[in-house]
């Protein structure tokens, strides 16, 4: 067991932003998170002793690449990489601070810390369609997550379809990747995604280089023949063994796109477990769904000692999450005087300054990505709780049967109905879906719907492990 000044929960852009003001302040500080090598999803690195020629040599990973180097560098972090967080606990032995309980390289490790940052990132969102369940279906960002550290194409002929911009980032690194993207689809008809842009715009210019990027990346693709297609609407998956082909529906009617891959991006949701487990309040995150923690102008959530940053606190983007991160930092350090209280409020400037410079983009890809009148229709058949191989159906029918009974129900009594919910991912690729629905069925919002209630361990572990 180790004790600890800070302990950071996530590697990525706002965790390594934290780690150098708290590092800065002359707090001990560790960093603890699943992958072997600091960096998150956005800044993956190549395994160790792997070499990729030109990684991440783009503009947009420019300053998190500068901050990576800086912080993985600095002698005095403590790195604890290929590790689960599976709990996190007040400290027993102390007025305050936290347990964490951690699975992975040591079984049981502990760590003891008076203070914890959760910066826990995103992961995609998971979009039941006809079958998606078939291999070849992935997520957008497991397809640039093979790319990004290994240099893998997961497929010959690629389809991208769903409602977020990314795609077209993904798409470009599958073409400098050299391989072959047989179309963009999205959703949205570009008239709507013109019109949806055009009320943010002014707000958005005010921070123009994802703007830009955007542009050049629509022009890289123009410049390789890949087919953007708008008002695409993906309607399932087929194939025998693998998937085959992207049905579609667009003004032509419904036709099939030929690919040995079909990759989905609806949207991110934000990392919340160890933040509901703890029992800092959340809220619905408009409008792509999902849990986001809520914070004040310091990063402190609502459990004192415990702080929120990056995408946990809503998906906005590693920029975000960088300013975000230096703010959670040096609050954490003025909190534990650390840092004198007006110098904390002097450095805090720059990075809340860069942080609302940013909304105005952040609100206009939120609303262009929009998912929900988009979303693909599940027939009764279609699993929705892959871990339990629970169907849409069997979902409906005992929201059905729970609202006979009683009219306020949440999320756990559909679990308890029909086990959704019980496996591996512990709900995270079915409980947005199951709120969803449950709306619906109720004539509510989505946010008025209770969740599931993370308990420990909030990662899958086995029994051996955790007997240890």
């Amino acid at each position: 067991m180790s004790d600890i000044d800070v302990a950071i929960v996530g590697g990525g852009p706002a965790g390594l932003a934290a780690a150098e003001r708290t590092l800065a302040a002359g707090l001990s500080t560790c960093v603890i998170d699943e992958q072997q090598r600091p960096g998150g999803q956005i800044l993956r690195q190549p395994p160790s002793g792997f070499s990729v020629p030109g990684w991440l040599a783009g503009r947009p990973y420019r300053h998190g690449k500068a901050l990576l180097a800086r912080v993985s560098g600095d002698e005095r972090l403590q790195w604890l990489g290929g590790r689960s967080v599976l709990g996190i606990a007040p400290d027993p032995e102390a007025e305050q601070g936290f347990l964490l309980t951690l699975s992975g390289q040591d079984a049981g490790e502990q760590v003891q810390a008076r203070r914890v940052l959760i910066a826990a990132g995103c992961y995609d969102m998971p979009v039941a369609l006809p079958g998606w369940t078939l291999p070849g279906v992935m997520s957008a960002g497991a397809v640039q997550t093979l790319i990004k550290a290994q240099q893998v194409l997961p497929g010959e002929r690629i389809v991208l379809f769903g409602t977020h911009p990314l795609m077209i980032v993904l798409a470009q690194q599958i073409v400098e990747a050299g391989g072959k993207v047989a179309a963009v689809c999205f959703a949205q008809p570009f008239t709507k995604m013109a019109r949806t842009a055009s009320g943010h715009m002014l707000q958005a210019i005010r921070t123009p280089g994802p703007l830009l990027a955007a542009a050049a990346g629509m022009a890289s693709l123009r410049r390789a023949g890949v087919v953007v297609r708008y008002g695409t609407w993906a309607l399932r998956c087929e194939g025998t063994d693998a998937v085959q082909r992207l049905v579609v529906r667009d003004a032509q009617g419904e036709h099939g796109i030929a690919c040995d891959l079909a990759a989905m991006c609806y949207g991110f949701l934000a990392q919340s477990d160890l933040v509901r487990q703890a029992g800092a309040q959340v809220r619905w995150s408009g409008p792509a769904g999902g849990w986001e923690a809520v914070h004040d102008e310091g990063m402190r959530s609502t459990v004192p000692g415990l702080y929120v940053a990056g995408e946990t606190t809503g998906v906005a983007g590693s920029d975000a999450a960088m300013a975000e991160g230096a703010i959670a930092g040096l609050a954490i350090a003025q909190d534990a005087f650390a840092l004198e209280g007006t110098r904390a409020a002097t450095a805090m400037r720059a990075p809340r300054a860069a942080r609302k410079a940013m909304q105005g983009f952040i609100d206009l890809l939120r609303n262009i990505a929009d998912p929900r009148p988009w979303l693909p229709q599940t027939s009764p058949d279609t699993v929705l709780c892959r871990c339990e191989d629970i169907t849409a159906g069997l979902i409906d029918q005992a929201i059905a049967d729970a609202t006979e009974i009683g009219h306020c129900f949440g999320a756990s009594a559909i679990k308890l109905r029909c086990r959704a919910g019980m496996g591996l991912c512990q709900g995270r690729t079915c409980e947005h879906a199951i709120i969803r629905r449950i709306a619906i069925a109720r004539g509510c919002e989505e946010g008025d719907i209770t969740g599931f209630r993370p308990r420990f361990p909030v990662r899958a572990v086995s029994v051996g492990e955790l007997l240890e």
